[in-house]
């Protein structure tokens, strides 16, 4: 395959296999900025009684924090003062390099992302916001907790999906000068989707909710009633969390590159074409080699359904090109090489050939799905990425304790051939 530059095409007729000698490659021209260092500034208080001593701990983060925010930060600073876990715990943060932090999202009923935390000299850029403002919140009082009191200054939006996105509202009232940074198709996705996608979670929220009061009560163990009590209460939240959300829009985008210049790194910021959506951003810091991927590239299965099936493998090999040692991707954990990437590419183009030939024979989505099986995929047995996948799957998905791990990669790929068809329906 010759990559004339990173914005020319492959030669025709090759396949994302064939990844392995990229030749006249050259770096792409970068559109660099350089950070103001703004700071936030709360409001100062000589007052040492517990509000006042809040405030001055969290600066703009309690000034501007609505109530539901400020109960979060009260509870972290009062357990944290008392040597407790923090409430709500949401995040395992591991160190990757210096000065950068992953943020893996435990499992709950209504998904959250992870994060990516890039501690510049002055400040830090965070990569995805999650599901719902409380979420976010909530991070970042574990950052303050466990990394650093440094402001929040960038927040980027790797994609437009929920789980990566509504929490922006929740940065912005802890982090008013913030600023929301992703890609131009990113933003307009956005706009044009954020409202009927929040809509949709939380009639999907309610239904989930249905079926975890019946779970709860027909349960059969402690384990069971103790997965479905919290699964009740998880939705519950988030229904009632998100009926008075509004969405919050990036206020900074880019078409393809982006650098900040920071004292303790350069971080670019980069869209190399479609995959997962139509406007997926990369952060990668060149120094510590680390690329923060969203769900272009993670541990779980692709999600397909909003995705450009016979692109993504091409922009993953884009990606690839970036000299990275380190992925925090979108769900799931860290991994230390490149080669998911290449493996994830091959799962999305073996299955995207096998559908679309299934599907110009007339067969239909039972049929399809009948045919292709976990077993008869290469791509899964290069590697183990199927087995990869498992285990992803089984530490990092919300699942009830009867589920079987023997289930969890054919269903996996049952969705994804469901997500397929449903993207190339929307590709017409």
């Amino acid at each position: 395959m010759v990559f004339r530059s990173f914005y020319g095409s492959s030669e025709p007729g090759t396949t994302f296999h064939d990844r392995c000698n990229p030749v006249e490659s050259v770096a792409p021209p970068f559109i660099s900025i350089l950070p103001s260092n703004m700071t936030l500034n709360g409001r100062p208080s000589n007052s040492w009684n517990r509000r006042g001593f809040l405030r001055k701990t969290f600066g703009a983060c309690w000034a501007g924090a609505s109530l539901l925010e400020q109960s979060i930060l009260r509870a972290n600073q009062a357990n944290s003062q008392a040597g407790s876990s923090p409430t709500p715990n949401l995040f395992n943060i591991e160190k990757i390099a210096d000065g950068i932090y992953a943020a893996i999202a435990r499992p709950v009923a209504l998904i959250n992302c992870n994060a990516a935390i890039f501690e510049n000299a002055h400040d830090l850029l965070i990569v995805d916001t999650h599901s719902k403002p409380s979420a976010a919140i909530a991070l970042v009082a574990q950052i303050r907790r466990e990394i650093t009191n440094k402001p929040v200054r960038y927040i980027v939006n790797s994609h437009f999906h929920w789980d990566h996105t509504q929490g922006n509202h929740g940065y912005k009232r802890i982090a008013p000068e913030a600023d929301i940074v992703a890609s131009e198709p990113t933003r307009q996705l956005l706009s044009k989707m954020a409202e009927p996608r929040l809509k949709a979670s939380i009639e999907e929220a309610q239904k989930s909710l249905e079926t975890y009061r019946q779970q709860l009560a027909t349960a059969q163990t402690a384990e069971e009633r103790t997965h479905f009590q919290n699964a009740v209460r998880e939705a519950t939240d988030y229904i009632a969390e998100m009926r008075a959300f509004t969405p919050e829009l990036p206020n900074i985008t880019f078409e393809r590159d982006l650098i900040i210049h920071d004292r303790a790194h350069d971080l670019h910021l980069a869209f190399r074409g479609r995959g997962h959506t139509a406007g997926d951003v990369v952060v990668f810091c060149p120094q510590k080699k680390v690329v923060a991927t969203g769900d272009l590239l993670h541990g779980f299965a692709p999600f397909l359904t909003d995705s450009y099936p016979f692109e993504w493998p091409r922009t993953l090999l884009y990606v690839a090109e970036l000299d990275f040692d380190h992925v925090i991707g979108g769900h799931a954990g860290v991994q230390h090489s490149k080669d998911r990437l290449y493996q994830m590419g091959a799962f999305i183009e073996e299955l995207t050939d096998q559908v679309t030939t299934l599907q110009r024979k007339g067969q239909n989505a039972e049929q399809i799905k009948a045919a292709i099986k976990p077993e008869q995929l290469t791509s899964l047995a290069t590697g183990g990425y199927g087995d990869f996948l498992a285990e992803s799957l089984r530490q990092y998905r919300f699942h009830s304790p009867a589920d079987k791990v023997a289930d969890i990669v054919p269903k996996a790929l049952a969705d994804c051939i469901d997500q397929t068809l449903a993207a190339l329906e929307n590709s017409k």
